[in-house]
């Protein structure tokens, strides 16, 4: 373990001094300027360190100024040295076949590099900023209908409300909490679910955090599901406090929604990598339907969208996920494609649906651009109906 965090850090003290020594360079910064702007890029690459480094060993229940400032300062550099990264790379390729192929001279070369160098800067602040405003704003409201097949009447039209990937932690905290509640109550859906990675941190410096959620009002179930974050940060824990909430934790196991005489399965599995943890934390849309009425519809909340390849073979008609943050920011929402089958939105995977929400919060950097956060509001519509309406 201490070799793993060894070569990270060099490796990651190696990329900022690329990045760096890149930008002052085609910037042509020199003599005490040049001085002062390693020195507060020093300072900035500081604080990327530090802030995760102090929230893991010195967790605050109440944190105070200088603590919330360094979790936001840090991570804020942290998504702007992300996007500076790209570009350097972006750059580099781009000069090296110019360099190449037009053979320009020392003078062009460097007029090119300045300019290319000058586009990236002033693109990533823009990136950094208008990410900023998305990522702390209130989240999108997204409608959508999902026509089921077999859905019974009692069913046809019922609202279930998603939030997915919160993120209460370093710097989401209880005002976002209290925003998403109202929201949600606003709306008055018929069920409510959240899917997954719903906090960073311990239980003991962050369930005060969560309170509000228990005012959340859904007459036919309160359901969640755990994403990979869960695991890190205390999972046993996690759970209880989501049933204290009011939640019903569905882990590799099913409940009866029951509206008058007719029944839909809601479903729920661990997240899809958590069997890495803990063998018996093994991810399973199967083990989860488990002893369940056959012919009824079958919802899955499954954090991570790969669930669904398991979920439509064993007959799912829907499957409800997150995890992705549709890449969070630029370029990540561009890249994310390279790594998930599906994104966000909604998609169909043989005759399953899938809807997957991008993110109401975000991970680390507040950064939201070109991926606004979202909650869903999902309405259940028989299929037959669709048919005989587009008919």
């Amino acid at each position: 373990m201490k070799f793993f965090i060894i070569i990270f850090f060099t490796l990651f003290a190696y990329l900022n001094y690329s990045i760096g020594n890149f930008y002052f360079r085609a910037l042509n910064i020199s003599g005490s300027s040049l001085k002062i702007s390693w020195l507060l890029y020093i300072l900035a690459t500081v604080t990327i360190i530090a802030a995760p480094i102090v929230y893991r060993k010195y967790p605050q229940k109440y944190p105070g100024f200088f603590y919330n400032s360094l979790q936001w300062v840090g991570y804020i550099f942290f998504g702007i040295y992300s996007v500076l990264a790209f570009f350097m790379l972006i750059d580099q390729v781009g000069f090296f076949f110019y360099h190449h192929l037009g053979h320009p001279d020392k003078e062009k070369q460097s007029l090119v590099l300045v300019v290319l160098a000058n586009i990236s800067f002033i693109v990533t602040i823009v990136v950094s900023w208008a990410g900023y405003f998305s990522a702390t704003k209130n989240p999108e409201l997204k409608r959508i209908s999902i026509p089921i097949e077999n859905l019974p009447d009692d069913f046809h039209g019922i609202t279930i409300l998603q939030m997915s990937d919160v993120h209460v932690g370093q710097t989401i905290k209880s005002r976002f909490v209290n925003s998403l509640v109202k929201m949600s109550n606003e709306l008055s859906p018929d069920i409510v679910v959240l899917t997954g990675d719903l906090t960073d941190g311990a239980h003991s410096e962050l369930a005060h955090e969560l309170i509000d959620f228990k005012k959340i009002n859904a007459p036919l179930g309160k359901f969640m599901i755990p994403g990979n974050h869960e695991y890190y940060w205390g999972f046993d824990k996690w759970i209880t406090h989501w049933e204290e909430l009011g939640f019903v934790p569905l882990l590799n196991e099913h409940k009866i929604i029951q509206k008058n005489d007719s029944q839909v399965i809601m479903a729920g599995v661990h997240d899809y990598s958590a069997h890495r943890i803990k063998k018996t934390y093994l991810s399973s849309p199967s083990m989860a339907i488990n002893n369940a009425p056959e012919n009824l519809v079958k919802i899955l909340l499954a954090h991570q969208p790969r669930s669904v390849y398991e979920a439509a073979r064993v007959g799912y008609d829907l499957q409800l996920s997150g995890h992705t943050h549709s890449g969070q920011y630029f370029p990540f929402n561009i890249l994310i494609y390279l790594f998930q089958p599906y994104v966000k939105g909604l998609s169909r995977h043989k005759k399953t649906w899938i809807y997957v929400n991008q993110g109401t919060g975000y991970w680390g950097p507040p950064n939201r651009f070109g991926a606004p956060p979202e909650v869903t509001l999902i309405e259940l519509i028989k299929a037959d109906v669709v048919l005989k309406e587009k008919a």
